[in-house]
């Protein structure tokens, strides 16, 4: 037995893999590691970044380039604790910059990472003072593929007096595992970056395709009528306008509290008046001079001034939220009034987890504060004020900047985190509210909203080590539900002020009928004739009949309604855990090697069955997208959308032995319409052929062609009964046998393609029933 004084001590010795690993499962969507180098820059005192892609089909001439004129590193950071992953001087408690005391952003120490998982070499260039030279390294990504302890791996890196030499000079570039890159040289010239007096500039060269194809699908998309600048819905755009929006609401919002005796001071993300700005580049922006870089301005979100209604104030450190709420919606009735909500009326409204709130008189959470804009989106008249009040060209441009910034986000210290508003759109729960009961719940597409946290009262929202979003620990799980209840009270306010103003639908209940007894008992008072008495009857009777088939139908809507919310849900909540399931298969073959050959085989057969449910599960969300935002027409292959309604049907089709077949034709035929409403035409058809053809117990056919100008579904089943073929698409004609058969599938169908201008008819053809879609053409 050891003593204990000759015990020895043992530490880890990381493989050079590990970085790898690191830079692909802590990086989730590229525009997130471009988000972390760009508060790498703030929390560095820089008064503006600038961020650059440059495309290419060539990939070792593809680039990226992030440039902030903050405080630089010295010899010793870069060498030092810039190669030391997860190392990070921001951790400490209430961490402040040097020069401009900002609060800091970041606190992982991942930074460095995040350039790595954008392309394949890293090349840092970095001073802090114009009088000295440059520090530089150059990190090429494929060295951390080699089977040795990190410690082994190493990379060039110098002082040096002119960096650009680093991409030219051949010796240099033999070290750097390089290629003569003329493409970079001739950026840093017309971008005026050959030299820098301060700051860090960071350039990745050979893009990962996953960044190459989100430029090329961004700015190749068709510039809609609605659009002011089409390059404002780009993914990279978009993620740094999300990110800097709430720098300047920041200081709004608690200005206004601030008045209202709400709060006694400003909680400041830095004591110096500082403006922090980003600039966005790509070498894909069309009209562009050859010999000049376009920088764009980062705008923040251009229509957050104007709104309907509007909710701000701030939760307090007890949990109790007290604030005000604005009416905008009609311009001769703007007003304000106290929005208040106590913890206990939280508490009792909600369902929540035993011990969330416990009898402690604080929150674990903390005093924070949120600025929340409600938008009536679907009433035209509306749509034309606010544009007008935005100062935009139109309603519909109105809606195309709305819809790409919508959303209830969250800021952190002043800066957007992700992925709250964006990926996950309903991080509160709304969207299952509103289903319940829309009236008196808003959704994700009417709001405009954050929430604002700080260093330190708020820093027991811990953000995970991805940088993507707050753990679901106890602090977040409160805010969580205190939002729910502040969007519960202002649904119930916004729907009786719409109410009491007579806008929108009357709201009355599907379930409210007229009082027919009343009615009845009035007439025998007033000594109505036996005539007049039985006709009223009659008339009552058949009132009630037509109610009653009105209700069904409505039932019946209501469950497509919370079909496709559901459909929505699921769509969006599947996108997770389908990447996790590729990054858990990508680290297992890592490890292949590593297993014991007498486990090997069943290691291998375990990564297989992973790999095929995954990517049945990423088919059959790809088989959902068509139901997915489906209010705009767009390009789309109707060829394309019919197999993914097969997929759906994927289980029962290889059971019965049921083939679909497509005119090869098809495959590249385009248009350009709603793709939902040809998605729930198919849907339904298929389902209808599906149905009839397990009926017959024998293997058949779901055919999809084309004639001339039309589209055809057909099948092998059964012929459609001959008395009913002219009526199969009125509401309530079916003939299924079973309980649950309504006869409305066929008739939801056609008013859907109605209403976008096509026809659908049936016939009955020698090898089985088809269903004919066409174009109708007016006048």
């Amino acid at each position: 037995m050891t003593e204990d004084n000759n015990i020895k001590r043992h530490s880890f010795q990381p493989g050079a893999m590990s970085i790898i690993q690191m830079g692909e499962q802590l990086i989730g969507h590229p525009s997130t590691a471009i988000n972390e180098l760009v508060k790498n820059g703030y929390d560095a005192d820089a008064l503006s970044c600038k961020v650059y892609f440059s495309y290419s089909n060539i990939l070792n001439e593809s680039f990226a380039v992030i440039f902030d004129d903050g405080s630089g590193m010295d010899y010793e950071t870069l060498f030092g604790d810039w190669l030391k992953p997860s190392v990070s001087s921001k951790r400490k408690v209430n961490s402040k910059s040097d020069k401009y005391k900002r609060n800091q952003l970041g606190s992982k120490g991942i930074g460095r990472l995040a350039s790595m998982a954008l392309g394949e070499r890293v090349t840092v260039v970095t001073r802090e003072k114009e009088t000295i030279d440059y520090n530089w390294i150059t990190v090429n990504r494929e060295a951390f593929k080699e089977e040795k302890l990190l410690s082994e791996i190493n990379f060039p890196g110098d002082t040096i007096s002119d960096y650009s030499v680093l991409f030219r000079n051949g010796d240099i570039i033999e070290e750097r595992q390089s290629n003569v890159n003329l493409s970079v040289i001739s950026f840093l010239k017309k971008a005026k970056l050959e030299s820098f007096r301060k700051g860090t500039l960071i350039i990745i060269e050979s893009l990962d395709d996953s960044v190459l194809k989100i430029l090329k699908e961004d700015h190749n998309q068709p510039e809609l009528p609605n659009q002011t600048t089409p390059y404002e819905t780009t993914s990279f755009y978009k993620a740094l306008a999300t990110l800097i929006t709430p720098l300047s609401l920041n200081n709004e919002i608690q200005k206004e509290l601030q008045e209202k005796g709400l709060i006694d001071s400003k909680k400041a993300v830095s004591p110096s008046k500082t403006e922090f700005s980003i600039y966005y580049g790509t070498n894909l922006l069309p009209d562009q001079d050859i010999d000049e870089i376009e920088w764009l301005p980062i705008s923040p979100i251009p229509i957050q001034s104007v709104y309907n209604y509007r909710v701000y104030g701030k939760v307090s450190v007890e949990g109790d939220v007290y604030g005000y709420m604005s009416y905008k919606r009609l311009k001769n009735d703007s007003r304000e009034e106290i929005f208040e909500l106590s913890k206990s009326e939280i508490i009792d409204k909600k369902d929540i987890q035993p011990g969330l709130f416990d009898d402690t008189e604080e929150n674990e959470t903390g005093e924070y504060y949120f600025d929340i804009r409600i938008y009536d989106i679907g009433e035209k008249d509306n749509l034309e004020n606010l544009s007008n009040e935005a100062k935009l060209k139109s309603a519909g441009q109105f809606r195309s900047v709305f819809k790409n910034f919508q959303g209830m986000r969250i800021s952190k210290n002043g800066f957007g985190v992700k992925p709250y508003g964006d990926e996950v759109e309903d991080w509160i729960g709304l969207s299952k509210a509103r289903v319940q009961d829309p009236g008196k719940n808003v959704n994700t597409n009417q709001i405009l909203g954050y929430v604002f946290f700080y260093s330190p009262e708020n820093d027991k929202l811990e953000e995970k080590t991805n940088r993507e979003g707050f753990l679901e620990n106890k602090a977040f799980q409160q805010v969580k539900v205190t939002m729910q209840g502040i969007f519960s009270l202002l649904g119930k306010k916004r729907y009786n002020y719409r109410l009491l103003q007579g806008l929108g639908r009357t709201p009355t209940s599907k379930h409210q009928r007229p009082d027919f007894e009343e009615y009845f008992s009035t007439l025998l008072n007033l000594n109505a004739g036996p005539d007049v008495i039985r006709y009223s009857q009659k008339f009552m009777n058949d009132v009630t009949t037509s109610m009653d088939n009105i209700e069904e139908s409505l039932s019946f809507s209501e469950r497509l309604a919370s079909l496709g919310s559901g459909i929505e849900l699921v769509y969006h909540e599947m996108a997770q855990p389908i990447a996790g399931l590729r990054t858990t298969k990508s680290s297992l073959d890592l490890k292949k090697a590593k297993v014991n050959s007498d486990v090997m085989e069943n290691f291998v057969k375990d990564i297989t069955n992973l790999t095929y449910a995954t990517d049945v599960l990423a088919e059959l969300r790809k088989s959902l997208q068509p139901a997915i935002g489906r209010t705009r027409n767009k390009k789309f292959i109707p060829s394309n959308t019919f197999l993914r309604v097969c997929n759906l049907y994927k289980s029962d089709i290889e059971e019965y032995k049921i083939s679909v077949i497509t005119d090869s034709r098809l495959e590249k035929h385009e248009i350009n319409d709603l793709e939902y409403a040809f998605w729930i035409a198919f849907l339904n058809i298929v389902n209808n052929a599906v149905y009839w053809i397990k009926k017959t117990e024998k293997p058949g056919e779901i055919r999809f062609s084309m004639e001339k100008d039309a589209f055809i579904v057909s099948n092998s089943g059964p012929l459609i009964n001959e008395d009913l073929i002219n009526y199969i698409f009125d509401y309530g004609v079916t003939t299924r046998s079973e309980k649950n058969a309504t006869g409305l599938g066929l008739a939801f169908t056609q008013s859907i393609l109605s209403r976008n201008n096509w026809n659908i008819s049936a016939e009955n053809r020698e090898n089985g029933p088809a269903f004919i879609i066409k174009k109708e053409f007016n006048g």
